[in-house]
C-alpha cells in the first residue's frame, strides 16, 4: 500500500525509525484549545503524508508548524494512522469514544490533520459513525470525489465539509457544506460564510454550509487568497 510505505519512509528518513516497530495508538485527542471549549474531540493523522488531495494548501498548513510538528506529535499520528489499518480499528474507536463521551465528548473531528486516504478508510469512520448516533461526527476533507461517491451512504450524523486548497478544488459543489479560507474577518461575513475561526462550533454543530475561517500562523505571509476565489 503506497499509503503505507510513503509513511514508513517519511518516518525513517525523519527519525530513523521503522514504522513497523511502533504500536498502534488508538486514542483520541482533547488537548485542542480551540475544539475542547465546545466538547470536541479529535483524532489525527500526518498533514500532508495523509493527504493525498492536497494542493496550495500545503504552502500554509498550520499543522505543519507549532507542537503538532514536534517529534512526539508526528509519531504518535504515525501510530494513529497504524491503529486505523487493525482489523479491530472500529471496535476500538467505538469504545474509546464511548469512554470519552463519559468525559464530556460532544462531537468527534475526524483529522485536526491528516484525511482520508482511501475509501476503506472513510467508510470505517462511517461504521463507526452508523453505531453511535447519539454522537456528532465531522471532517474537512479535500478528498471530494470520495465525497460525492459515497453520499449515498454518509451517516445521518457525519457532517463531511469539502475543504478548498487540494486538487480537486474544480469539483466541488459549493451548494454543499464546504471551508473556505479568508485573509480577513470582514471579507468572511461579507461573502456570507460562517467564522470557525476561534469556535468549530458552526462545523460541528451549524446548519451553514459556508464555513470560513481567517488565516493564522506562522505561514500565513504564504497564503494567497486567489486561490480560494469562485
Amino acid at each position: 500500500m503506497d499509503v503505507y510505505n510513503n509513511t514508513a519512509e517519511f518516518i525513517k528518513d525523519k527519525y530513523n525509525i521503522d514504522l513497523s516497530t511502533l504500536e498502534p495508538d488508538y486514542r483520541l485527542s482533547d488537548g485542542n484549545t480551540k475544539l475542547k471549549a465546545d466538547g470536541i474531540w479529535s483524532f489525527n493523522l500526518i498533514p500532508i503524508i495523509h493527504c493525498p488531495m492536497a494542493g496550495a494548501c500545503k504552502q500554509y498548513c498550520y499543522a505543519t508548524v507549532g507542537q503538532q510538528a514536534f517529534k512526539s506529535g508526528v509519531l504518535r499520528r504515525a501510530r494513529a494512522f497504524l491503529a486505523t489499518m487493525q482489523a479491530d480499528f472500529v471496535d476500538r474507536m467505538i469504545a474509546e469514544i464511548e469512554r470519552a463521551v463519559k468525559r464530556g465528548l460532544k462531537a468527534v473531528r475526524v483529522h485536526d490533520s491528516g484525511d482520508f486516504y482511501s475509501a476503506e478508510y472513510l467508510q470505517a469512520w462511517f461504521q463507526i459513525a452508523s453505531r453511535l448516533p447519539h454522537v456528532k461526527f465531522y471532517a474537512y476533507t479535500k478528498m471530494v470525489v470520495l465525497v460525492r461517491r459515497l453520499a449515498s451512504v454518509t451517516p445521518a450524523n457525519f457532517r463531511l465539509i469539502q475543504s478548498l486548497g487540494g486538487v480537486g478544488d474544480s469539483r466541488i459543489d459549493r451548494t454543499l457544506a464546504h471551508s473556505r479560507i479568508f485573509d480577513s474577518l470582514d471579507d468572511l461575513l461579507a461573502a456570507g460564510y460562517a467564522d470557525a475561526s476561534e469556535s468549530d462550533a458552526p462545523a460541528a454543530f451549524g446548519s451553514n454550509p459556508n464555513i470560513g475561517l481567517v488565516i493564522h500562523g506562522a505561514k500565513s505571509k504564504r497564503f494567497d487568497s486567489n486561490i480560494m476565489a469562485a
